[in-house]
C-alpha cells in the first residue's frame, strides 16, 4: 500500500514538473516571439535586398523628409546638407546579421564607385534598439567605415522612415526624392546597378 501511494506521489511529481516546464517553454516562445516582432528581421529572398511593397507613409515619388541628427563623431548633420547628391539613406544596428553583412560591400561601394555616381551613403543606426554609442562607435572603427554613420537617439527617425524591418534603405535622387525602398541586405554590384 505504501509503495502504491510512494508510486502515485511520485507520478503526480514529475506531471507536475513536467507541466510546468511546459508552461515555462510557452512563455518563453511568446517573449521571444515578442521581442523578434519588435525587432524584426527579414532577409530577402536569397539575401538581397528586394523593393518593398507600398507599406509605409513614405513611398517611391514622394519628397524623403528633412531631418537633423548627429553623427557618432557628434557633427550636426541635416539631409538636405546632400542637396544636389544621390543619397542612399540606410537603417541598421549593430546587432542585425544582414546589417553586418552589407557594412563591408557599403563600404567598397564608398571607395569605389560613390564619387563617380554623385552618391553619398548615409548610415542611420536605431540606436534607441541597439546596443549603446559605444557599440556603434567600436563598429564603425572594427569596419573601417568612412561613410557618415548618423545615430537615431531619440528614435523618431527610424519610425519617420518605417525601418522597422532593418537593413531598410531607401534611394534618393539629388533632389531628395525616393527612388526606391529596399528591405535586406545590398552588395556593392547592387549599389552601383541602382544608383546609375
Amino acid at each position: 500500500m505504501i509503495k502504491r501511494i510512494l508510486a502515485l506521489l511520485l507520478i503526480g511529481a514529475l506531471i507536475t514538473i513536467l507541466l510546468i516546464n511546459v508552461m515555462e517553454d510557452k512563455k518563453e516562445r511568446e517573449q521571444q516571439q515578442a521581442l523578434q516582432h519588435t525587432y524584426e528581421v527579414q532577409p530577402a529572398e536569397n539575401d538581397k535586398a528586394e523593393v518593398a511593397p507600398s507599406d509605409g507613409l513614405l513611398e517611391e515619388g514622394q519628397k524623403a523628409p528633412d531631418f537633423d541628427t548627429v553623427t557618432v563623431e557628434g557633427e550636426n548633420v541635416s539631409l538636405s546638407d546632400y542637396k544636389g547628391k544621390k543619397v542612399i539613406l540606410n537603417f541598421w544596428a549593430t546587432w542585425c546579421p544582414p546589417c553586418i553583412e552589407e557594412m563591408p560591400h557599403m563600404q567598397k561601394y564608398y571607395e569605389e564607385d560613390a564619387q563617380n555616381q554623385n552618391v553619398e551613403i548615409l548610415a542611420v543606426n536605431l540606436t534607441t534598439r541597439d546596443n549603446g554609442i559605444d557599440r556603434v562607435e567600436s563598429f564603425k572603427k572594427d569596419y573601417g567605415l568612412t561613410f557618415p554613420v548618423l545615430l537615431d537617439e531619440s528614435g523618431q527617425l527610424g519610425e519617420t522612415f518605417y525601418a522597422f524591418t532593418i537593413p531598410t534603405t531607401y534611394l534618393l535622387d539629388e533632389e531628395g526624392t525616393v527612388t526606391k525602398k529596399l528591405m535586406g541586405p545590398m552588395d556593392q554590384d547592387m549599389m552601383k546597378d541602382l544608383m546609375k
